[in-house]
């Protein structure tokens, strides 16, 4: 884990098995669902370990995949897969980097920048109408 990486604090298996809920060190809760962490498994007999090649494909994976258990071991997860019994270890900057579940952190005041904030240079571009010519003249509302 990077420096400054804030550790996994606790795990807990959800849905059955079909998720587990991670809590961070700084307070961030992070889910993950069986079926993406089984798909993503980072071990051998899924990856290349000579330059990260996926070496199982969707089609592959039990449909019927679940979290059996998790644990944190030494700072990494670790997940077992049901039925395959087969178990995964996880490291936790990986998942924190990889993580969909995430909200992006804000800022009081904070707004994303594709986000067009209505001020006054707005205003002018607005329509506007005499509501009782809109109401009864089908040629005023669609101007």
């Amino acid at each position: 884990m990077a420096q400054g990486d804030p550790g996994l604090n606790s795990v807990e298996v959800i849905d059955g098995g079909g998720a587990l809920a991670l809590q961070w060190d700084d307070g961030r809760s992070l889910r993950f669902h069986a079926i993406w962490l089984r798909d993503n498994a980072l071990d051998a007999a899924s990856r290349s370990p000579q330059n990260g090649q996926r070496l199982v494909t969707l089609q592959d994976i039990p449909a019927d995949t679940r979290i059996a258990a998790a644990r944190i071991d030494g700072g990494e997860l670790a997940v077992t897969f049901a039925p395959e019994g087969k178990t995964v270890h996880f490291p936790a900057a990986w998942l924190l980097a990889q993580a969909y579940d995430a909200r992006p952190q804000q800022r009081p005041g904070w707004t994303a920048p594709e986000i067009e904030t209505w001020d006054a240079a707005l205003s002018a571009q607005l329509p506007d109408g005499d509501f009782r010519r809109l109401t009864r003249d089908p040629d005023a509302l669609r101007a």
